[in-house]
């Protein structure tokens, strides 16, 4: 004959199975957030962030410039608006007649 649980028996269990699905639940939701970050990552990857047109990266002197030919905006990556503060005087305006519409 089947011994009918106790209370805490059958509370602990129960607090068990709760946390089980919750930590399910939990999987699930990250799981689903990543692929939604990577769906985004992908469907804007080089994207001009101002009208959504193409951008297409142009070197000049070992900084990788992405320009957009659509608005005429161009964007910088991390840290490169540090590697533009450290070339020499008259870069800037070098940068700025190459890129001039």
């Amino acid at each position: 004959m089947l011994e009918k649980p106790s209370e805490n028996e059958e509370e602990y269990f129960t607090r068990q199975e709760i946390e089980r699905r919750r930590k399910l639940s939990q999987e699930r939701e990250a799981s689903m957030a990543e692929q939604e970050r990577e769906r985004a990552r992908a469907l804007h990857f080089m994207k001009c962030p101002k009208c959504g047109t193409q951008l297409e990266e142009i070197t000049f002197e070992s900084v990788r410039i992405d320009k957009c030919f659509g608005c005429e905006g161009f964007w910088l990556d991390k840290g490169e608006i540090e590697t533009l503060r450290s070339k020499e005087p008259g870069y800037l305006e070098r940068l700025r007649g190459v890129f001039q519409a």
